[in-house]
């Protein structure tokens, strides 16, 4: 029989064994390891983390499921607004019978605590323009946790079986790096000569929402200015990762042989300059950046369907499709 009850403080090692068990039911590394001490550090450990908000399954003694939420941020990112919630993340024991109904018992109680809570909008992930959830960026997915996989059914069938509707696709990209070299056009051969791009490593957070969540990130920043004017037409920013699982066993290690360890954050253009080639030749530049580390083998991102300049300059750089995903919402307006 399936119980529920929030987080208490000797549950993280059953957090970190329900991600590692997620992951390996279908033998794809879609997640980044996780070790503990990235756990504590970059979620429970974030200043705004409450332990109300992460609900877990058990069947007797057994966690055989957990969800995560929180609320949203407020729209000058300074702290929450009560207006809308996230359902951030879910991890079901593949071993488990029946998944669909475990997720289905946590979607509730994660739902319930964030009615409590005073939400009258609930996202299972977060629909652009609104801001993704603090907690796994860059862990789930690709640059955001925008989103639930479709290879995860059990999850889909479990939020539309709790009375929420797929509000938006999102598509799954990977990009391997060794050998890649960015198409060059002639938009792209223009804006070589006509703009300066300038790196950062260390870009500094421009909000305290920021400055809370993605503290514990290594970032680069490339913004490309018009060498006319100095005027700033194009950012993009990416996430870059290469952690060390702690004591996994030998299969847990082959997964992630092969795992992505960097992941596209965003990627923004100036309105005046949309489909003028100016963001194929940031991110070019961009993942020659990464390509030249060495260390960076694969990038992933995970973007909305409905953003078809993204999807189609993604395409159209050779990014491959690797999985599809959707947005849920509901609503108790």
């Amino acid at each position: 029989m399936l119980t529920v009850r929030p987080f208490r403080n000797e549950n993280p090692p059953q957090l970190l064994s329900l991600w590692r068990k997620s992951q390996l039911r279908d033998n794809r590394a879609k997640l980044m390891p996780l070790t503990m001490g990235v756990l504590q550090s970059q979620v429970l450990g974030i200043p705004f983390f409450d332990p109300r908000s992460i609900w877990l399954a058990f069947v007797g003694d057994k966690a055989v499921g957990y969800i995560h939420t929180c609320l949203s941020p407020n729209e000058l990112r300074s702290g929450f607004t009560k207006e809308r919630g996230h359902i951030c993340f879910i991890a079901v024991d593949p071993s488990y019978d029946d998944g669909v109904v475990c997720s289905r018992v946590l979607i509730r109680a994660g739902t319930q605590y964030l009615r409590e809570c005073g939400v009258q909008e609930i996202f299972g992930g977060s629909l652009r323009p609104l801001p993704s959830p603090p907690f796994y960026t860059g862990f789930y997915g690709g640059g955001e946790a925008v989103g639930f996989f479709d290879s995860d059914a059990h999850i889909v069938q479990g939020f539309l079986d709790s009375g929420y509707t797929a509000c938006a696709n999102t598509v799954r990209y990977s990009l391997k790096l060794s050998g890649y070299t960015p198409p060059v056009t002639i938009s792209t051969v223009g804006w070589r000569q006509n703009l300066t791009l300038m790196f950062n490593t260390a870009p500094v957070p421009i909000n305290w929402w920021e400055s809370c969540s993605l503290a514990h990130f290594d970032f680069i920043d490339a913004t490309a200015y018009l060498n006319s004017s100095g005027k700033a037409v194009a950012r993009t920013r990416v996430r870059v990762s290469n952690p060390v699982p702690e004591d996994n066993g030998a299969e847990f290690g082959r997964m992630y042989a092969e795992s992505w360890d960097a992941a596209l954050i965003d990627i923004r253009v100036h309105p005046d300059y949309h489909q003028s080639g100016i963001g194929a030749y940031v991110l070019g530049e961009m993942l020659r950046q990464l390509v030249a580390q060495k260390m960076v083998t694969r990038i992933e991102a995970h973007v909305q369907e409905e953003i078809k300049s993204l999807n189609m300059l993604l395409s159209a750089m050779k990014w491959e499709k690797i999985d599809t995903g959707k947005i849920f919402h509901k609503s108790y307006d």
